[in-house]
Formats: structure tokens, sequence, C-alpha cells
């Protein structure tokens, strides 16, 4: 077995292991689209962000959904702030030699219709899983379903007001 002494080696072990053999890295893009633009002016903004991307091999994208922000976003425009409170929001994970990412990175900056964007390296795999069922296994329980077991309901007694006033006084004392 193989100890490091520096855990940041194995997080670089697995992003080598998630490069491509010719110098292509694996990037992946999320991100913001202004509200103001109309749901299907959407499609046309990941399309100027594909031509950005120029010759890179797209691994896998989600397409942008509207998504409430967690605060508002302010930033200014022609003498104004512009604040924002949704976006929409998508990703793109591609294939890029590390040498086109500054001029990548260029032009995402210069797209007015994009609010925010997060270039980050990553690995080739889809690292995200699915949610996973709980399951129990059990001889004793085999075929059978669990019940919540039957409780009989309390019975309503006569309360005298000696005992009402010894239950007050034993919660106020």
């Amino acid at each position: 077995m193989v100890t490091k002494s520096h855990p940041e080696e194995g997080l670089t072990q697995a992003i080598d292991e998630g490069r491509e053999s010719n110098d292509q890295r694996i990037y992946e893009v999320g991100f913001h689209i202004v509200p103001t633009i109309p749901e299907d002016g959407v499609a046309a903004v990941v399309e100027k962000i594909r031509q950005a991307l120029g010759s890179a091999e797209i691994i896998s994208e989600q397409f942008p959904q509207k998504v409430a922000l967690a605060y508002t976003v302010e930033r200014s425009n022609v003498g104004k702030r512009e604040k924002y409170n949704d976006s929409y929001f998508g990703f793109i994970k591609f294939a890029l030699e590390r040498e086109a990412v500054p001029a990548l990175e260029v032009s995402l900056r210069g797209m007015r219709d994009i609010l925010r964007f997060l270039l980050i390296e990553t690995v080739r795999e889809d690292i995200t899983q699915a949610p996973r069922r709980a399951v129990f296994a059990s001889d004793r329980l085999e075929g059978e379903t669990i019940k919540k077991p039957d409780a009989e309901p309390e019975k309503a007694g006569a309360v005298s007001d000696a005992d009402i006033d010894k239950s007050i006084d034993a919660l106020v004392a």
C-alpha cells in the first residue's frame, strides 16, 4: 500500500487520469444567463457559448433552466445598476487544449448575456451520482410489510379541581 505525504498529490493524480493524451484537458463551464432574455432566445446564447468553445470536443451539457438565485446579483450596465434575483443556469463539459483556455475566458467575459460563469478543470467521467434507495435485507421480514403497532386510545377520566391544583403547583415550584 502506498501512502502519500501530501493529500494534494491524490487530487492532481485524479485530474491527470482524466486528461486526454494529446494535451487536451477536460473542462466544465457553468454559466448564468440574464433572465431578461426571452425563453426562446436562450438557445441563441448557448449557441454563442458553443461557438466560443471553437474546436472543443463537447462531452456533455445541460440546457439552461430558470433558477432562483440565492442572493441578488448586481452588475453595472451603461451607467446604471441592474439587479437580478433569478437566471437561466446551464453547463457544458468539454475537452480543449490548455493554451486555448485564456482566449475562451476573454470571450465569455465579453458576452453581455452571461451574468456569471465559472470555468473549472475536471475529469471526463460523470461524477454525479443518482440518488440511491435504501435497501433493507432481513430473513425475518421476508415478504412482509412492516406495520406500525396498534395502540389503544387513551380514555378520558374525571379530574378533580384538587388534582389540577396539585399539577399546577408542581409545575410552578
